[in-house]
């Protein structure tokens, strides 16, 4: 019985020092949370991980998706601050309708979602979204805290479970555990400031959620779905749009709603005429991304 208390306190103690040591802080949100994972090791999972669902489903042959897609993703990628992330942006060919960043800015959506956008600032509202929890690190956290739980029972064996539960690495693609509700309300509000920083107009953000919700409130719905949306999250967006705004106001390049989208193929782009834009986009082009 000593011998067991023994145990029991010294797992616990060692608990306790995990929790303490594992402590950061969310950007924009400022958060306290717990992650004892190296953001290195995250990044090195997202990229293993992200190569899995593009062997599953393979790109979009389509360039115009393609093109949009980079567009958007080299646009955040600018104002995220993220400067350990190797980009990678792809429109996966599946009529699924989800999305994902994997942590080091392994960014995908599906074709089926593609559909569902009007212009390319709704992309962008989904694509910072899943940026969002990439930059809040909500995989590693989830991780750490599945961790945690295994210290003196199962041990750190069981880290490759808790991995496939939190991406999917190795077993169902594409149908990764949907993140707490507030995880999603965290990069929901990471997501609309990354939108309008990077120039596009952060209404869309409401307008899209309005209508792929269809102003749902069912409690099963919202708790079961990837993206729950609700009639509380589009009022808790409608609440941080001003702020959003401000931050669209001072923005360097003004987007817009950008492109339109039909049945998921984006209209053609034209050359920006503006000097500004034109060297913004060189910029933009600076960045490494590959697909």
């Amino acid at each position: 019985m000593i011998e067991l208390k023994t145990k029991v306190g010294f797992w616990i103690w060692m608990s306790m020092l995990a929790v303490a040591a594992g402590c950061r802080t969310v950007p924009v949100t400022g958060r306290t949370q717990f992650v004892v994972l190296t953001a290195g090791y995250e990044n090195r999972l997202g990229a293993s991980s992200y190569q899995e669902y593009k062997s599953k489903y393979g790109p979009s042959a389509n360039e115009c998706q393609q093109a949009v897609l980079r567009r958007v993703g080299q646009a955040l990628a600018r104002v995220s601050g993220q400067t350990n992330f190797a980009w990678k942006f792809n429109v996966l060919d599946s009529p699924i309708e989800n999305a994902f960043c994997l942590p080091g800015g392994k960014v995908a959506v599906y074709n089926g979602l593609m559909k569902r956008f009007k212009n390319e600032a709704e992309l962008a509202c989904v694509v910072a979204h899943e940026v969002g929890h990439a930059i809040a690190r909500h995989g590693g956290e989830r991780m750490s805290w599945g961790y945690l739980q295994t210290i003196g029972s199962l041990g750190l064996s069981q880290a490759g479970t808790t991995a496939q539960s939190v991406y999917g690495i190795g077993t169902e693609y594409g149908v990764m555990l949907p993140f707490s509700r507030s995880h999603e309300a965290e990069a929901d509000l990471i997501g609309l400031q990354l939108m309008a920083k990077a120039g596009y107009d952060p209404q869309a953000a409401i307008d899209f959620w309005q209508r792929f919700g269809s102003g749902s409130n069912d409690a099963f719905t919202a708790l079961m779905s990837t993206h729950p949306c609700d009639a509380d999250r589009v009022s808790e967006l409608t609440m941080h749009l001003d702020e959003a705004r401000e931050l669209y106001n001072s923005s360097e390049v003004k987007r817009g709603f950008g492109v339109g989208i039909t049945a998921g193929i984006p209209a053609q782009e034209e050359t920006p005429s503006d000097p500004a834009e034109q060297q913004n986009a060189s910029q933009e082009a600076s960045i490494e991304v590959t697909i």
